[in-house]
């Protein structure tokens, strides 16, 4: 049965059904990297979600802006995520980091599949015009998406069930993606179990993604004004393999 009354999903569930400790264990030493690299001092987060990496970001900057649409997310993080006192929330999305009051900003990043969420091609050109209008000659843009070759696709279809234990419940968390070649649709599914092991719940919500192949988000960035692309598998380090490599980090130089 679905019950969109009863169920929300809310910013403490999207937190704790994502291993953070693993997850950012295994990125630190990628962005580490890449700010010294690039001598980044000032970061913006766009899609900040909960914070998580505005709030590893903090670590190694001297400060860090993080913007998202859902007030929520922004509440969430504030409240429950981020410690460091260099770290700024915002509400906001790319219409509104234009007039965000940051000085000079080194590197913006977009991460976790954000970019691709923006649905439409058009809509991710107009999202990196205004990355690109917003960095400073030399600036970096770091955005992370799924791999979308269509064969890469097919064979990860589905992820691996996550289960959270919170309040008595069990949630149980599926991600189904059917590709497409111009939008590929993500299926989320989640059964709400009780403490008698009845389903309590069970709810679907879909999103539809812009398919960012390599082609497509090379040419995408090449005509915003970008010059300087360098893309690596999901480990941080080897080039992207188009054929194995289940998502990718893109970075973008001004």
């Amino acid at each position: 049965m679905r019950d969109k009354v009863n169920f929300k999903f809310t910013p403490e569930l999207y937190d704790k059904q994502v291993d953070w400790e693993n997850r950012l264990g295994k990125e630190k030493d990628f962005f580490r990297r890449i700010f010294a690299e690039n001598n980044v001092k000032t970061v913006l987060d766009v899609g900040c979600g909960t914070g998580r990496h505005a709030e590893l970001f903090a670590q190694m900057t001297e400060k860090v802006f993080a913007v998202d649409p859902a007030r929520e997310m922004i509440d969430y993080a504030a409240s429950e995520v981020i410690k460091s006192s260099n770290v700024t929330l915002k509400r906001g999305g790319f219409s509104d980091i234009e007039k965000l009051k940051t000085g000079d900003i080194d590197a913006i990043t977009c991460l976790g599949n954000t970019i691709s969420l923006l649905e439409t091609r058009k809509n991710v050109r107009a999202a990196l015009k205004t990355v690109y209008k917003k960095l400073p000659k030399n600036g970096i843009a770091v955005f992370q998406f799924i791999n979308f070759e269509k064969s890469v696709m097919e064979k990860n279809r589905y992820y691996d069930p996550k289960i959270l234990i919170m309040d008595n419940k069990r949630y149980i968390f599926h991600r189904h993606f059917e590709y497409g070649k111009i939008k590929t649709r993500t299926d989320f599914l989640v059964t709400v179990l009780n403490e008698n092991n009845e389903i309590e719940l069970f709810d679907v919500r879909q999103s539809l993604m812009c398919t960012l192949k390599k082609r497509i988000f090379l040419k995408i960035a090449g005509n915003c004004g970008f010059r300087k692309i360098r893309l690596l598998g999901n480990d941080g380090k080897t080039p992207f393999d188009r054929e194995n490599h289940i998502s990718l980090f893109a970075i973008l130089k001004k």
